[in-house]
């Protein structure tokens, strides 16, 4: 199910993860009450910041990528889960590599790519919304959210 869709023109996710959280948020809340919280979002390496990764709250833990998903997927089939408390001095990048690696964070990012990409490939395949057939953000947007409708039904 798609909680959250939206068309921007911007180059890249990095501005993205807050609005797209704050939204697949306010849609759990609606559904499911004001108590419901996401409780985990993984992203892929599009979404990587700092800051992005400071934005982790109590009631939604951050499970970004670091590196684009073939590799992420390379370092987390061929690495050991780490062991013992997490060293000082570690970068934003080296903390979410080293929670992405722990079991906990191997199973979250694995359903990431049972859960999305496979929405991406049917809607590209099954519903042609591989790219759009009108002009303009505002037209765009119309159809994205026509789409994820569609697949939601």
């Amino acid at each position: 199910i798609i909680l959250a869709a939206e068309v921007t023109t911007e180059a890249n996710d990095v501005q993205q993860l807050k609005p797209m959280l704050d939204r697949a948020q306010a849609v759990v809340e609606m559904v499911m009450g004001e108590d419901a919280v996401l409780g985990a979002a993984a992203a892929d390496a599009g979404y990587w910041s700092e800051d992005n990764a400071a934005s982790q709250t109590t009631e939604c833990e951050l499970f970004i990528a670091t590196r684009k998903d073939r590799q992420q997927r390379a370092e987390l089939r061929d690495a050991a889960p780490p062991r013992g408390r997490i060293p000082k001095g570690l970068s934003a990048r080296d903390r979410m590599q080293r929670k992405l690696r722990t079991r906990r964070g191997r199973a979250i990012y694995r359903q990431r790519g049972a859960s999305v990409e496979p929405v991406f490939g049917q809607m590209k395949e099954r519903q042609d919304a591989g790219r759009f057939s009108m002009r303009g953000l505002t037209a765009c947007r119309g159809e994205w959210h026509l789409q994820a409708a569609t697949h939601n039904l």
